[in-house]
């Protein structure tokens, strides 16, 4: 199975208007010009110029680039991860891939017309990961083009890299590298180890360092932190005095990661789970081979330790 990237993501929590706020004000996002499933109307008249990035339900979207969505945050009384979309190259390869996933005993639920209306895609399929993760497989999408940061990030680099990565933390790691790996065709970029049995696997699908990391540090299931990879380091160090001015927790400070090279920092979105900002991710090949890294940073990231993860995951 050839995974190309990350697509797209579902949040929940109890108020997404919170959300909108701080991912258009704090991260740069820009909302969308219409909500799945609607049309935008033509250029120049109505909620394609105007904005409609709030549905009738609640929900609401968010652009990064020329597709009309990639982060959806739905009202639910509980915050956390919803689903998330790993996209496929077309038709062909999406009945490929379920096939494989019932070869694998999974349960997959393939997508009618009014569930792929709600994503702006064109087909999908469904499945339950061991950790509890809806992870949606899909091919298609709506496009709109046009992405202006109302913050004025420069932009944001998606395309071939997929939309960013996804930290999860999971209960049972075996289970967990068993799947992304062996049934989705993730390949390992390189491994952290905090101590017996708890540590992070970092897997790749594309060129980008890795699209999903596997985050064990005892028996919870949730989601540690999605980044966004933005196009400078101005954007960062912008993105943090905002994030700051907000009065938002800096949970990890200014630094660069070891491994995937990326100088970023971690602010507490209103959901609980953090949001990294950062640039200049590493890039890898067909020729990169794993490795274990001792610690996770050149520099600074003050906070990001694995006592505050397990204390965060408690």
């Amino acid at each position: 199975m050839k995974i190309r990237g990350l697509g797209y993501v579902g949040l929940h929590g109890p108020d997404p208007k919170i959300w909108l706020d701080f991912a258009t004000n704090v991260c740069g996002l820009m909302p969308a010009r219409s909500v799945p499933g609607d049309s935008p109307g033509p250029r120049g008249a109505g909620p394609y110029e105007s904005g409609n990035a709030i549905a009738s339900d609640g929900s609401v979207f968010l652009k990064m680039d020329d597709w009309q969505w990639r982060i959806a945050v739905h009202p639910d009384e509980r915050p956390g991860l919803r689903y998330f979309g790993l996209e496929v190259a077309g038709p062909d390869e999406l009945a490929s891939a379920s096939q494989e996933l019932e070869r694998a005993g999974l349960a997959v639920k393939t997508a009618g017309d009014r569930e792929l209306a709600s994503r702006g895609i064109h087909g999908m399929v469904s499945v339950v990961d061991p950790a509890g993760n809806r992870v949606e497989l899909f091919q298609g999408v709506t496009k709109d083009r046009d992405f202006q940061s109302p913050r004025g990030v420069s932009r944001f680099l998606t395309g071939s890299l997929g939309m960013g990565h996804l930290v999860l933390l999971v209960p049972d790691l075996a289970k967990a590298r068993a799947f992304y790996c062996d049934v989705l065709g993730f390949v390992l970029s390189d491994y952290v180890s905090f101590g017996p049995n708890q540590g992070i696997w970092f897997l790749r699908c594309n060129e980008r360092h890795h699209t999903i990391a596997l985050l064990h540090v005892g028996p919870v299931s949730a989601l540690h932190h999605l980044l966004l990879e933005v196009g400078e380091i101005d954007d960062v160090g912008c993105a943090h005095d905002r994030a700051v001015a907000a009065g938002l927790p800096i949970t990890t400070s200014l630094g660069r990661h070891t491994n995937d090279r990326m100088f970023s920092f971690y602010v507490k979105s209103p959901f609980g789970f953090d949001v990294e900002i950062g640039t200049g991710g590493r890039i890898v090949d067909e020729s990169w081979t794993p490795n274990q890294f001792v610690d996770g940073d050149t520099w600074g990231h003050k906070g990001l330790t694995a006592e505050t993860i397990k204390s965060s995951a408690a």
